[in-house]
């Protein structure tokens, strides 16, 4: 248990920290270089983690079904990386960051209220509302009207959410059969393959090298935020299932938050933590009845 619980530390503070690096690679790089270079980083690692370091063979998943991986490439990693990195553009990392739990709130809503496949009450309701609540504090929205530039990037990481929304409900149901560790590298080799060329055709070649900061967000992003984070995603989920990791959602926020403070980029006040509260606490009405639910099957069990 001990072990599970580092390795979900471990990814949250991977996962959170990638917000912090992408805010590095925006001050060097368009948005589909940058995301590009990023997936191209994370591709490499994951080659190196999966086909050298867990012997795994790569070709027999792609071919068991090839359309799969492709459709993960653009919903699970090449559109919501892209929208982070274009949101930041205009909106600070810890915004970033917090925004980001919309997509377990619209996870829960579409799957409770159009798929159907879990069953709410009004508690988990609740939760959203609360959720939401805490993510508008956190924003000031006061201040946010009078700014059209953050706006549109709150929209861009909201659109990029809903992307990885569908992933998470439709696509990837279809890959429980696959070996994930490999899927996970053929998602990240093809996300960079297509964010490569796409970056040539509307951004064209980099004129200059980004500054060094840039270069190193793009190292830090792509090895730790992108690679290293989906490895230990699906290696917690390998060794404690999927409820106990998604207790991601609520590590994430908070460091973030924390981690945008100590880069010196946002000063940290009381809304904040308040803000970062109120979400946290909606998220856990939203999760708390289904974690009733599997805890009690596994009683009878």
């Amino acid at each position: 248990m001990k072990t599970n619980i580092m390795i979900l530390l471990l990814l949250s503070l991977a996962w959170a920290s990638n917000y912090i690096g992408i805010a590095f690679i925006d001050k060097g790089l368009k948005p589909i270089t940058a995301s590009a270079a990023i997936t191209g980083l994370a591709a490499i690692f994951l080659f190196i983690g999966v086909r050298i370091g867990m012997r795994r063979p790569l070709l027999p998943t792609l071919r068991a079904n090839p359309v799969l991986p492709l459709i993960m490439a653009v919903t699970a990693l090449g559109l919501p990386q892209l929208s982070v990195v274009a949101a930041e553009n205009s909106i600070t990392p810890d915004l970033t960051t917090v925004i980001g739990t919309v997509v377990p709130i619209i996870t829960f809503l579409v799957s409770a209220c159009v798929l159907r496949t879990i069953r709410a009450s009004w508690v988990n309701f609740v939760g959203v509302g609360i959720a939401v609540a805490g993510i508008v504090v956190f924003a000031d929205p006061g201040q946010l009207l009078h700014s059209k530039s953050e706006l549109t990037g709150i929209a861009i990481m909201l659109a990029g959410g809903l992307v990885f929304v569908f992933n998470g409900l439709f696509a990837a149901r279809r890959a429980a059969d696959l070996d994930q560790y490999v899927l996970t590298f053929w998602i990240v080799t093809l996300a960079g393959l297509g964010l490569s060329v796409a970056a040539l055709v509307f951004e064209g070649v980099p004129e200059t090298l980004p500054p060094s900061a840039g270069l190193l967000g793009v190292a830090f992003s792509g090895l730790v935020g992108t690679g290293l984070s989906y490895l230990l995603y699906y290696l917690l989920i390998a060794r404690a299932g999927a409820a106990f990791t998604s207790l991601y959602a609520f590590f994430v926020p908070p460091l973030g938050v924390l981690l945008a403070t100590l880069a010196g980029e946002n000063s940290l006040s009381i809304r904040h933590i308040v803000g970062v509260a109120i979400v946290l606490s909606g998220l856990w009405l939203i999760m708390r009845k289904r974690r009733e639910k599997i805890s009690k099957s596994h009683k009878l069990g």
